[in-house]
């Protein structure tokens, strides 16, 4: 177990019936790197980053998280861990907008302060060098400000370690080169990232 790898993963195996989509799978990722995974449609990629996620449990295998190891049996298990995933199919509510859908069920009622909210959205966009009006509404955004909404609402809830689902499969070039911009100026400033294709 090595504590400067944000993950670690040791012959992480998965089946579903007789079908096998991981089998003994090892990857490290280093705290402040960004690592993309590559490969055909159906090898394996989003079942493995979804039991880092907690949508699936591993058959086999360890997950060490920040060099510790451990279990992962939900998405609140990996959130409660740090761990962010963005899908590739957005969970947002259309008619809400940007600020509404970031704090949407959090518990507290200083959610309540829309001002200190939109405070704090604007200070994560200006930190890492997003575009993103917290007032406006999902339904007036193009996708690429969608996934903004997206990787923003897990920076606001203190995510370190941000797992990007096929993040430019939906974008344009020019759309798809500002956000390695912004992952790069992430990493600059020591934020843990698995983006992956």
């Amino acid at each position: 177990m090595n504590e400067n790898n944000a993950i670690e993963l040791k012959n992480i195996t998965k089946r579903f019936g007789q079908v096998v989509a991981n089998d003994k799978v090892c990857l490290s990722l280093k705290k402040g790197e960004i690592l993309s995974i590559l490969g055909e449609n159906g090898s394996g990629k989003t079942t493995l980053m979804n039991m880092i996620s907690g949508i699936y449990y591993p058959d086999e295998g360890q997950i060490m998280i920040h060099g510790k190891e451990v279990t992962i049996r939900s998405p609140k298990d990996s959130f409660d861990l740090g761990i962010g995933m963005i899908h590739q199919h957005f969970k947002l509510v259309d008619v809400l907008t940007a600020a509404e859908n970031i704090i949407l069920g959090l518990p507290g009622k200083e959610i309540l302060d829309r001002k200190a909210v939109n405070d704090k959205i604007n200070e994560l966009t200006g930190k890492y060098g997003f575009d993103l009006d917290p007032d406006q509404k999902i339904y007036r955004m193009s996708v690429s400000q969608k996934q903004t909404v997206e990787i923003v609402k897990m920076l606001y809830r203190g995510v370190d370690i941000l797992i990007l689902d096929e993040p430019t499969a939906v974008l344009t070039p020019q759309e798809a080169d500002r956000l390695f911009a912004v992952l790069r100026n992430m990493k600059s400033r020591s934020f843990h990232y698995h983006y992956y294709t």
